[in-house]
């Protein structure tokens, strides 16, 4: 997945021209931490935020370094995502994806989708081929 936080960096934080903060949010963590932990460290003005519903799966993720939030993405905590630049999510099962695109559009945030593999994703999502890896974005 390594190609992912490349993608990301590439395309969203090389451009940052300023040093104000540029808050993400990852929805789903569950126990994959390398996307986050890769974003986190390649510039320090990245305010990188996981989430997930499983509290064992945020603790875990404070105990690797992360600011880890519990969430519902049925009943989200909408301050979670306010001023936030880019959300994503990784492996997020089909009949969550509507889920997150709401949030996505509720604050007119950018949306980064890497489905699991071989499930389509919604179709409100463009597909991008990236080295070759199926990256799904709206906004």
């Amino acid at each position: 997945m390594e190609y992912l936080s490349e993608y990301i960096v590439n395309k969203y934080i090389k451009n940052i021209k300023n040093n104000n903060p540029y808050k993400i949010v990852e929805i789903g963590v569950g126990y994959y931490f390398k996307v986050a932990k890769a974003l986190k460290e390649y510039d320090y003005r990245i305010n990188l935020t996981v989430v997930d519903i499983n509290k064992d799966a945020i603790d875990k993720a404070k105990k690797e370094g992360l600011n880890a939030l519990i969430d519902d993405i049925f009943n989200p905590k909408l301050d979670i995502y306010k001023h936030t630049n880019l959300i994503y999510s990784i492996r997020p099962p089909r009949d969550l994806q509507p889920f997150i695109l709401k949030i996505s559009k509720k604050h007119n945030v950018p949306l980064i989708i890497k489905p699991l593999y071989g499930e389509p994703p919604i179709g409100e999502l463009k597909l991008i081929n990236y080295n070759s890896n199926a990256i799904y974005v709206y906004g």
